[in-house]
């Protein structure tokens, strides 16, 4: 009997602790390089405003036990400005609009949420607000976008120290990547770039 509660008490404490992961920007869907109106944008700065996860640059997320007890987080491999910062970037330069120098317009981004959990199903949600300037410093486009998905059902058998830690991330990188390009791909975004001087 004495064996049975080391072991479980063993099994709870190696599921306990945290994985860090990469996060590289992935399109969601189709994305059609070299769009009008060419590289003419830069990111400038990714300011991060969240206010879960503001105690630790890189959490992105915990699975949760049954009395909503953390046993498990995600981190990513850096913060989450320069996760952001970088997904943007591959994401300019995947539309053929990322200016490598002399560039028309600076973006920057402010990250508002940015956090996923799993009790039962997996939630993972983005909210980001993209702001364009023009070289003289004019503002000339803000937009907002959040993205929340649920995967799972609430009658998983995987949940709490069974739940995988790469599943939860693998949410999380698709709802940034979501958010990044419904942000990117809408027809404001492509008018606010070409509309530069």
């Amino acid at each position: 009997m004495l064996r049975l509660l080391a072991l479980i008490a063993a099994l709870g404490l190696s599921a306990c602790g945290s994985t860090t992961f990469p996060m590289p920007y992935e399109p969601t869907g189709t994305v059609v390089g070299n769009r009008a109106p060419g590289p003419v944008a830069q990111m400038s700065e990714v300011t991060v405003t969240r206010r879960t996860g503001r105690e630790d640059a890189t959490w992105m997320g915990t699975i949760r036990g049954g009395y909503g007890n953390p046993l498990k987080a995600i981190h990513a491999d850096r913060p989450i400005d320069q996760v952001v910062h970088a997904a943007f970037d591959s994401a300019l330069q995947a539309r053929g609009w990322r200016a490598s120098q002399a560039p028309r317009v600076q973006a920057s981004v402010e990250v508002t949420q940015f956090d996923a959990n799993r009790y039962a199903r997996q939630e993972a949600t983005v909210a980001l607000t993209l702001r364009l300037r023009d070289r003289t410093g004019r503002h000339i486009l803000q937009e907002s976008e959040r993205v929340y998905n649920v995967t799972g059902s609430v009658l998983a058998l995987d949940t709490g120290i069974f739940a995988s830690s790469e599943e939860l991330r693998g949410l999380m990188l698709r709802t940034m990547n979501e958010a990044i390009d419904k942000l990117l791909d809408r027809p404001s975004v492509a008018a606010a770039l070409a509309g530069a001087s």
